[in-house]
């Protein structure tokens, strides 16, 4: 038997090495592959998972907010503890961190538009001089010019008819804007809309933005009372109207940051405030005052393996009925 050359062992031996080199750079996709499915796969799982504890939070929030609000009768106080504060709440994997606050005093942007004929959205004039007067104690005098068009400019993104109001924007301004818009023709799904409206700036959207909000059309609230309890001082043009026009943001201030530790038991007791008491009690709006909360709303993260999702809800919480979810929404 012939024996074989060293030339020939040479290219034996070159072609195994290919083989193997062939061999291991498969073996290598396979793994990169096999590792990549596997993570997309954990991904997968853990979005579910986060998913799964989304829905759970608004389910949690809402038990948690039957065991805080019935022994309280819904009577919440700006001392209330945990209020305003992030709560921990550990689940398997991950945890939700839930964070409420009373959303009760606000004016809702909403009642700047009432059904017409055949449903059609109008504008309504009384809400809109109410709207005005609030802009003028919220925002700076250099803006003063402007608030007319301002409240224009929000009936108009609302309404039906393609008019536009003293200083307001229909369809037409819009679409000569980069990127071309139009209206949305309905009422707004929440206060960032009002980002994509003529004149609403940053500065001034964050000067309005404590006093201000959009109610879904499913709240029962035809007229929501404010609770005097959960006030800040940034709330005393919401309260200036319907104490007196007669008393300065001044005075409205301090008859906010003078509220007795715990808040006031009922609205007799704010009406004894040294500052109300000089008011005619025929100019106080009492119906529009209460110690009651009725909206609630609540900023929900949730974490699992490393995943994030953060949701926003919005309760109804009116005394003897079942708290209702209003609003949710995901926050980026």
């Amino acid at each position: 038997m012939r024996r074989a050359s060293n030339s020939e062992r040479g290219a034996a031996l070159l072609t195994v090495l290919m083989i193997v080199a062939a061999m291991s750079v498969a073996a290598l996709a396979i793994t990169r592959a096999v590792t990549a499915a596997t993570q997309r796969s954990v991904a997968l799982d853990s979005q579910a998972q986060l998913a799964l504890y989304a829905v759970s939070a608004e389910e949690v929030a809402k038990a948690r907010m039957a065991e805080v609000l019935a022994p309280l009768e819904n009577k919440l106080f700006a001392e209330l503890p945990g209020l305003g504060e992030p709560q921990v709440i550990p689940v398997d994997g991950g945890a939700f961190t839930v964070t409420a606050r009373d959303a009760t005093n606000c004016f809702d942007l909403n009642t700047l538009t009432t059904n017409g004929d055949e449903g059609r959205l109008v504008a309504d004039v009384s809400v809109q001089q109410v709207y005005q007067s609030l802009l003028s104690a919220t925002v700076e005098e250099s803006f003063s010019s402007d608030l007319a068009a301002l409240v224009a400019s929000l009936t108009d993104w609302m309404d039906a008819n393609s008019v536009p109001g003293s200083g307001g924007a229909e369809d037409s301004y819009y679409l000569s804007e980069t990127p071309t818009y139009r209206t949305s023709g309905q009422k707004l799904a929440n206060i960032e809309e009002l980002r994509a409206i003529r004149g609403y700036s940053t500065d001034i959207f964050a000067r309005i933005a404590p006093v201000i909000c959009a109610l879904p059309e499913g709240s029962s609230l035809q007229r929501q009372q404010l609770n005097i309890n959960t006030m800040t001082i940034e709330h005393a043009p919401l309260l200036q109207p319907l104490l007196s026009i007669s008393l300065s943001l001044d005075d409205v201030r301090s008859v906010i940051e003078n509220r007795p530790q715990g808040g006031w038991p009922d609205i007799e007791s704010l009406l004894e405030d040294p500052v109300v008491n000089r008011i005619d009690p025929s100019q106080i709006q009492v119906d529009r005052l209460g110690v009651v909360s009725t909206l609630v709303e609540v900023s929900a993260n949730v974490s699992y393996r490393g995943h994030d999702m953060t949701m926003r809800y919005l309760f109804e919480t009116v005394p003897g009925r079942p708290i209702r979810t209003l609003r949710r929404e995901r926050i980026g």
